[in-house]
């Protein structure tokens, strides 16, 4: 009876170690896989392999839920991947702020700390010299409705000759500007052909205005003659015919 209570002792032993080895194996071989994992995700970072880096992020919380690590850089991930769709759609006030956010993640990627700061930098010029552009856009708008075209086209002129206005991040003020140009020179045009029209009415009215006054000065000097030569005869040849009939008729 001894020993058969031995043996069940021995027994139960050996199969508690049995597990205990088991689960303690399990458990190395799990944080192993999560390592890997982890690993992983940092070189898919690293190459930009963005969803490829949420997959294996997503897979080492499988294997361990409650790490803080893995669920941080996983929201890094997400964040990052959001930034760069907001910036492909050319929402670039959204994508800075989705950016910061992206910074601010901790713990997190190193790599996308870095990138997602360089980006907000970047964005935060983009958007200032949007903002310039815009103000001489509007104040370009505002001399075309005052008629001022001229004026309007100098201000539009800064945002077409701006050294990088032919960046996609200024699409939208570039083209505006080039409308508005266009506008500008066609009114322009339409008012030189005017003046150049009228210019020649003027210069075709001061012509007939000349030719009846030289038409006026000319009659003015021809009844000038006329009034000499009536005064002459009434002064000179008059007399002389009155003189030689009496003459005649003394004889």
């Amino acid at each position: 009876m001894m020993k058969r209570w031995m043996f069940w002792l021995i027994t139960a032993i050996v199969v508690a170690l049995v597990f205990v080895g088991f689960g303690y194996t399990k458990k190395r071989e799990t944080q192993k896989q999560f390592d890997n994992l982890m690993s992983q995700a940092i070189t898919n970072a690293q190459a930009a392999e963005y969803k490829k880096a949420e997959l294996n992020l997503q897979d080492a919380l499988r294997k361990k839920p409650d790490d803080v690590v893995a669920k941080q850089r996983l929201e890094q991930v997400k964040l990052y991947q959001e930034g760069l769709a907001e910036l492909k759609q050319d929402d670039y006030e959204q994508a800075q702020l989705t950016f910061r956010s992206t910074a601010k993640v901790s713990p997190s990627l190193s790599i996308l700390t870095q990138r997602a700061k360089k980006k907000d930098k970047f964005l935060e010029s983009v958007l200032k010299q949007r903002e310039k552009y815009d103000d001489l856009y509007n104040e370009a708008v505002r001399l075309t409705e005052m008629g001022a075209y001229s004026q309007s086209n100098e201000n539009l002129v800064q945002i077409l000759d701006g050294k990088n206005i032919d960046e996609k991040y200024y699409s939208q003020v570039r083209k505006d500007a080039r409308e508005l140009q266009e506008r500008n020179n066609s009114i322009l045009e339409q008012i030189r052909i005017q003046n150049q029209q009228a210019a020649i009415r003027r210069q075709r009215e001061q012509q007939r205005q000349e030719e009846a006054r030289k038409a006026q000065q000319a009659a003015k000097e021809e009844l000038a003659r006329a009034h000499f030569s009536i005064v002459w005869y009434a002064f000179e040849e008059a007399p002389s015919i009155e003189l030689e009939k009496n003459l005649k008729a003394q004889q």
